[in-house]
């Protein structure tokens, strides 16, 4: 029995061989029994290995050479506990083994008098607590090998151990399963608000079984961690690089673990307060739709303004608002700030189609809005100066046909992205606004778009010049009532149109430094606060600016026009006539069968009432021949 227990250990010591629990081990002579459970070798500098085959730890273990002993082995037991003070007579073992249980509780003092242990393997085992401080019973231990124990984590004591230079092995998360905790050297344990500096190249001799500590591929500290570690709750990771452990894990960046526990966190702080200031464009853009679609019916259903040259003018730039109402609802839910998960690179490659026809949405909207406005300022002009000196009107099939082409160009211009043209493509990380960029790189912007949002803001300051020109013509032709009333309204349609250069130049502006120098501000950006407000600013006010002189335009110029508002009183009487001749054939049936009965009634009413009297003759006359004719019987009697 003893015999078959001996092959038993010595083949169990060798599978620990060769698994690497020992990288070296010297002329071990034979295998003896050195305690009740337990079997010895003893290698060329007399040091010894033991190996020992237990269901349970009880009692402390006891060793015939235990001051010798160099290497313990309780591998591929059952066991569960490790007890108090169950190894407190083996001052030189420095290297022990416990891999291959199912240990789930390590009680406190457990491994006292363990004081020159410097390699602790506690693989696959089924580890759950760990209690009390182990700094003073094992001073030394330099290796924690810690594998196969998912759901455990290296609390504070361990990680302030002194001498402590490897954890192996530790799995925090899903993504982030047996990674390799290494201590930077010359880097003791800090606190959160140190900071870390330049370290050299660390090599060390110390024990990997008898070899040396693991080679370190990075070195991870807190300014290489992510950006600004202060202002972001980054978890245990963190925990980990300021007790001045590199995790090897995060040594590819592209890699899941780093991603979810570095950079989602990270991107999670820093949209949380964009993502809610989206939320409100969901009111912002249903009040534009519902404004100027109500614009828009006015105008289509009333004659008079049909055939006022600047109402149909308003009605193309509220078709164009409605546009941008449009993209403000979809940009609500499908802007950058929504998904956490996706870094603005990812964003750039990965962009759906969904962002394309957004795209095209507010590009036409904002290129008809342009030309819809100077097309504005060009007609009061015509109307106040030109046509005062030479006779002449605006013909309304010019107009339209101008708005057609108009239409058309903005239409082709927005579709290029969807069909490849120039490489031009629509990205989400700037909100889907213009063709910006003809890559998937943040830097490969298209110098198309950069032009024709600069030819935007110089038409905006041409409409701006002419009414300067209106308004000094309409002060010299003061006396003439008609003038003066044709400046009136071209006041108000410059109000218009200034709104509109202010809210289209400012935000336009702003994404054209967003877009074109965003790696430039990404570096100027020194704090975790003003790198939030800078996606504030170049995200969300570009948006919302155009936005808001979308919500601005129905009351500038319509809302404020007498003749409009006089449409809109006129809108229920409009609507009873339309109802009434709609329905007109009804009614008039309706009408001609009730007077029909009427007169059926009334005719048979009369025809009742002559036909009573005449009855009741008759009966009066039957009574007085029965009287007569009653008394002639009595008297013939």
């Amino acid at each position: 029995m003893n015999t078959f227990l001996l092959l038993l250990a010595f083949f169990a010591f060798c599978r620990c061989y060769c698994r690497g629990e020992i990288t070296q081990m010297r002329n071990l002579s034979s295998w003896t029994s050195c305690s009740s459970q337990c079997w010895c070798a003893h290698d060329d500098k007399n040091r010894v290995y033991g190996r020992c085959v237990v269901n349970k730890l009880e009692e402390p273990v006891e060793f015939n050479s235990s001051r010798q002993l160099h290497f313990l082995s309780f591998a591929d037991n059952g066991i569960r506990v490790i007890p108090r003070e169950i190894f407190t007579n083996l001052h030189n073992l420095e290297f022990l083994s416990l891999s291959n249980n199912s240990i789930e509780i390590i009680n406190e003092h457990a491994f006292k008098g363990l004081t020159n242990l410097r390699i602790l393997d506690l693989q696959n085992n089924n580890l759950k607590e760990w209690n009390g401080d182990p700094t003073g019973d094992m001073p030394f231990l330099e290796v924690l090998k810690i594998n196969g124990n998912e759901g455990w984590i290296p609390n504070q004591h361990i990680l302030h151990m002194p001498e402590l230079k490897e954890i192996l092995g530790v799995t925090w998360s899903s993504h982030c399963s047996a990674c390799d905790l290494l201590k930077i050297p010359g880097n003791e344990t800090m606190s959160g608000d140190e900071e870390m500096g330049d370290y050299e190249e660390f090599s060390g001799n110390g024990l990997s079984g008898e070899g040396e500590i693991s080679e370190m591929k990075c070195h991870v500290t807190l300014e290489e961690f992510y950006y600004y570690p202060k202002a972001v709750n980054y978890g245990v990771s963190a925990q980990f690089v300021r007790q001045g452990f590199s995790p090897q894990c995060f040594c590819d960046f592209s890699s899941d673990c780093y991603h979810r526990d570095v950079v989602v966190p990270y991107l999670t702080k820093l949209y949380d307060f964009p993502r809610k200031l989206f939320l409100s464009q969901y009111a912002l853009g249903g009040l534009i739709v519902v404004l100027n679609m109500s614009v828009l019916i006015v105008i289509m259903t009333s004659r008079l303004l049909r055939n006022n040259i600047s109402f149909v003018l308003v009605g193309s730039m509220a078709l164009s608002d409605i546009l941008i109402g449009v993209h403000s609802v979809m940009i609500a839910k499908y802007n950058i700030f929504s998904d956490s998960n996706v870094k603005p690179r990812v964003v750039m490659e990965t962009d759906t189609s969904t962002c394309t026809y957004m795209g095209m949405v507010f590009t036409i909207g904002q290129v008809t809005a342009v030309f819809t406005s100077l097309m504005l300022t060009v007609e009061r002009y015509l109307v106040i100066v030109y046509f005062q000196r030479c006779r002449g009107k605006v013909k309304t099939r010019t107009l339209l046909t101008i708005l057609i082409l108009v239409w058309t160009g903005a239409i082709t211009f927005a579709s290029l992205p969807l069909f490849g043209v120039r490489k031009l493509e629509y990205h989400r990380w700037f909100q889907c606004t213009m063709p910006f960029h003809t890559g998937k790189h943040l830097l490969q912007t298209s110098n198309i778009t950069l032009s024709i949002s600069a030819i935007f803001v110089l038409l905006y300051l041409i409409s701006l010049g002419l009414y300067i020109l209106i308004f000094c013509y309409a002060r010299r032709s003061s006396m003439q009532f008609g003038i003066k009333r044709e400046a009136r309204l071209a006041r108000k349609i410059a109000v218009l149109v200034s709104s509109n250069f202010i809210l289209f130049t400012l935000p336009t502006v702003l994404l054209l430094v967003y877009v074109y120098s965003f790696s430039e501000i990404l570096d100027a950006a020194e704090s975790f606060p003003s790198m939030r407000s800078l996606f504030i600013i170049g995200g969300w006010l570009p948006v919302t600016c155009f936005n808001l002189n979308s919500l601005a335009n129905p009351f500038l110029y319509p809302f404020r026009h007498r003749r409009f508002k006089k449409e809109i009183r006129s809108i229920p009487r409009r609507l009873r006539n339309s109802v009434s001749h709609s329905f007109y054939p009804v009614f008039a049936t309706a009408q001609h069968f009730s007077l029909r009965t009427s007169a059926i009634s009334h005719q048979l009413r009369q025809q009742f009432h002559s036909f009573a009297p005449r009855r009741k003759g008759e009966n009066s006359l039957h009574v007085d021949a029965d009287v007569r004719h009653g008394r002639g019987r009595t008297a013939t009697v």
